[in-house]
């Protein structure tokens, strides 16, 4: 139903390109928040004959969708129609402009929808804020806004009790709007299609597998665990499982085996997924606060495989780090992550920089040393090095190591001596593995 109106939609917008006068008319009409296409097509007399097609195929498909939500009583979601079909029933819900006064009455069943993990919290801001819009309401979520020249977000449909909507947005796992922002400037962030898998802020379903790595989102608390759905929740295995899930009060469901299957990316689940959120973000200076200025962190920069990122993280995580700084985000590879680092990426607390340099300055504020992981003869034999007291290392990728401007400003140059000349460079994992454990022998030989 979705892909036919909307190859109907492209036929009328190159109908309507082809033609100057049409494609300006067209722009006067849908020029405001208030006026969607849908709306603004019925109004139009002199529209195109390619127009009251796409009417024709609205009107039956929102008739059609109105029945099958009226049948099923809930809202099309993850069990009941998989996740292309939940995409698909938001985008045929959000065309249905003619009948706002129907799909508000559609709300309530969306959002029971993602409060059991079953829809995408963006559907629901996005389908709230369309109804609010034709009504002429003001929006709730602020998903109706654009990228100004200052890189500020900007609402051309005013936000109602605005000083409350990062609130609302983190009550159903939106992120915060300037963290949409950079999203923002290639055009709407919208919630449909394979391809929004790449961006960070518009992930869905996001889901963590196995026993072990649910366990560890539950306990590391740094996002929200909607549901846990399993094929034998009373399996003798999952007693952690189930009493942390009852500490944090979230729902074990069962559900079929096929419907894991197709949510997870491999075989080793186990039987068991949570359905989560996006992950809370910490500063350097808040992660500081939380573990201390006579800590160990650890910056992980360049690299690029989530397995080796994972393997890294896993051993930090053994060696006792306090903490772990990234730049880049691996929310879209978290299966992947959380599944191979044992769960260790949700329990070592994490900050997020823009760059290493802002990073080390943070640490040095604090009375912190600052050190990097280098591969040069002039660089201090890592078991000759001090890595006790408050301590900020960087340890590069395989690809791009650490910039030279970096190691020049470092206070301590580390290198790994190796017991043979020719042997090929260690990867970044395996050298921050050497680093953490040798920075755990040292600290418990001089607590």
């Amino acid at each position: 139903m979705t892909d036919r109106e909307l190859r109907a939609a492209e036929g009328f917008y190159d109908r309507c390109a082809a033609d100057p006068a049409l494609d300006a008319e067209l722009g006067r009409l849908i020029a405001g928040p208030t006026t969607p296409l849908i709306r603004a097509l019925a109004d139009w007399e002199g529209a195109p004959p390619e127009a009251a097609e796409l009417l024709d195929i609205n009107q039956a498909n929102v008739a059609r969708f109105a029945a099958i939500v009226e049948e099923a009583g809930a809202w099309p979601g993850l069990r009941m129609v998989g996740a292309d079909g939940a995409d698909a029933a938001w985008m045929l819900a959000q065309h249905a402009d003619r009948e706002n006064d129907l799909r508000a009455t559609w709300l309530p069943l969306l959002s029971d929808a993602v409060i059991t993990g079953d829809a995408d919290p963006r559907h629901l801001a996005t389908l709230a804020d369309r109804v609010a819009a034709v009504a002429g309401d003001q929006q709730a979520y602020g998903t109706i806004a654009m990228l100004a020249q200052d890189g500020e977000v900007e609402y051309p449909l005013p936000v109602a009790d605005a000083a409350r909507l990062e609130a609302r947005r983190r009550a159903i796992d939106l992120p915060a709007p300037q963290q949409d922002a950079p999203y923002l400037g290639d055009g709407d962030l919208i919630p449909y299609g394979s391809d929004r898998g790449s961006i960070p802020v518009n992930l869905w379903p996001m889901v963590v597998e196995g026993h072990v790595s649910v366990e560890a989102c539950l306990e590391g608390g740094v996002r929200n665990v909607r549901r846990i759905w399993a094929t034998l929740p009373g399996d003798r295995r999952f007693g952690r499982l189930r009493a942390l899930a009852r500490e944090r009060s979230v729902t074990i469901e069962q559900v079929p085996a096929e419907i894991i299957d197709e949510l997870t990316s491999g075989r080793s689940h186990g039987g068991v997924i949570a359905l989560v959120g996006a992950r809370t973000d910490l500063g350097v200076g808040t992660l500081l606060a939380e573990v201390g200025e006579r800590s160990l962190l650890v910056m992980l920069d360049g690299i690029e495989d989530p397995f080796n990122y994972a393997q890294a993280v896993r051993a930090l995580y053994a060696a006792g780090v306090d903490g772990l700084v990234v730049r880049r985000s691996w929310e879209t590879a978290l299966g992947t992550v959380t599944r191979a680092s044992a769960g260790a990426t949700e329990l070592l607390p994490t900050a997020h920089v823009s760059s290493a340099d802002a990073a080390a300055e943070a640490c040095r504020r604090v009375g912190m040393r600052v050190a990097c992981a280098v591969a040069t003869d002039g660089a201090t034999e890592l078991s000759e090095a001090d890595l006790n007291g408050g301590l900020f290392v960087l340890v590069g990728g395989e690809r791009r190591g650490v910039t030279r401007s970096f190691v020049d400003q470092a206070d301590v140059q580390i290198r790994i001596g190796y017991g043979r000349e020719q042997a090929p460079a260690l990867g970044a994992a395996i050298s921050a593995a050497i680093i953490g454990f040798e920075a755990l022998r040292q600290r418990r030989a001089r607590p």
